[in-house]
């Protein structure tokens, strides 16, 4: 059921990165927060490195990443394993260079290339 949950704040995410190039904090805040659930009840330990690590990016570059992509990591911490954050993270970023060059686009949202490696390392 938490896969869903994700996926589906993670579709939603994607869509408004790709038509406003910015990520509505109230979602990321909802999923953050629904997160605490399950760190709760199972135990788990939030993993906030990947998302504080995005953030900074964001703050040296001028956010060329935007903070909302730092922010998303932050709340998919909540949610993910580090291993697993970390290989959506890189598959994500992999995959947003690949179209990049391949379509010769010099900035693109990143949270559609997430959600793409998220289901790849999640559903399939």
């Amino acid at each position: 059921m938490g896969r869903l949950w994700v996926l589906g704040h993670m579709l939603f995410l994607s869509a408004e990165d790709i038509k406003e190039r910015q990520l509505s904090l109230s979602v990321i805040l909802e999923l953050g927060c629904s997160g605490i659930l399950p760190v709760l009840y199972k135990g788990y330990t939030p993993q906030w490195g990947p998302g504080l690590l995005v953030l900074a990016a964001g703050f040296i570059s001028r956010e060329q990443i935007g903070y909302g992509d730092g922010w998303l990591l932050l709340a998919l911490g909540m949610w993910m394993p580090l291993l697993d954050l970390l290989y959506m993270l890189f598959l994500g970023i992999g995959l947003g260079v690949l179209y990049g060059f391949c379509f010769r686009q010099k900035e693109l949202p990143l949270v559609p290339f997430l959600t793409a490696a998220y289901v790849i390392g999640e559903w399939i």
